[in-house]
């Protein structure tokens, strides 16, 4: 029987935009006090409408879209980082979000701890990560850093050791944002496996990515966005190849 480990329903997101005073008004009042007399203009962006998506447990779900489109509006909402202003989001089980390499990773703390503070803020308990804590060391690389202050670690070490946290844990949903990107070769194909590993034991995987390769790899589905709206959804191969075909996506 298919479960979806996620479930959308008519979700939505909108911001306030305000937009300045001219310049002569701008010299003589300043943005704050402008906004407070009501002088400033106000509108309501959708930064995603409507969207209706379900995704089922252990699949590699590749999010599509140029630039703007609200993927990663979409993910920060599936993440629960940020509340939709309309519609629900149903998840079945816990969420791990990689929406960028290193948050949660404190640059004058060292590898060692930085690695149990990332570790606590997505949940985990010191057991749990002193349990886990070789294999996020020998997975990432980094032992010889280990008590070096991440500040001198260069950007591809930063997302290794986030990666390696964030994949060695129970959790039922991992979100990952562009963060392979930063990695070597060898790293890259690694994680590719690792990916792979996790979603033949019921993990659901978003991945955002404009490395193409990378997602003929991993991916099984795709979800096609466009100015924030749902285009498609379905097989990866099949959404791959409506976002590339410009006369029927644009």
């Amino acid at each position: 029987m298919t479960v979806n480990a996620i479930e959308i329903r008519n979700l939505g997101k909108r911001y306030r935009i305000v937009s300045g005073l001219p310049v002569i008004q701008q010299q003589q009042k300043s943005p704050i006090l402008a906004a407070l007399s009501g002088r400033l203009k106000k509108r309501d962006v959708w930064a995603i409408k409507n969207i209706n998506i379900d995704i089922q447990a252990g699949s590699i779900v590749a999010i599509m879209g140029d630039n703007g489109s609200g993927k990663s509006t979409l993910l920060r909402l599936i993440s629960e980082i940020s509340d939709p202003t309309e519609g629900e989001i149903f998840l079945r089980g816990s969420v791990t979000p990689m929406l960028e390499a290193g948050v949660g990773f404190h640059p004058e703390l060292t590898g060692r701890e930085n690695i149990y503070l990332n570790g606590t803020l997505m949940g985990l308990s010191r057991k749990a990560l002193s349990n886990r804590f070789n294999d996020i060391v020998d997975y990432a690389g980094v032992r010889e850093y280990l008590d070096t202050p991440i500040k001198r670690y260069s950007s591809g070490m930063w997302a290794r050791l986030a990666f390696a946290v964030a994949t060695h844990q129970n959790r039922d949903i991992l979100i990952v944002d562009e963060v392979l990107s930063v990695n070597d070769k060898g790293f890259r194909e690694k994680s590719i496996t690792r990916l792979k590993q996790l979603a033949e034991t019921g993990v659901t995987i978003l991945i955002v990515s404009h490395d193409v390769a990378l997602l003929n790899d991993l991916c099984s589905h795709a979800i096609l966005l466009k100015n924030g709206r749902l285009v498609a959804q379905g097989g990866y191969q099949a959404i791959h190849a409506l976002y590339y075909d410009s006369d029927k996506y644009d």
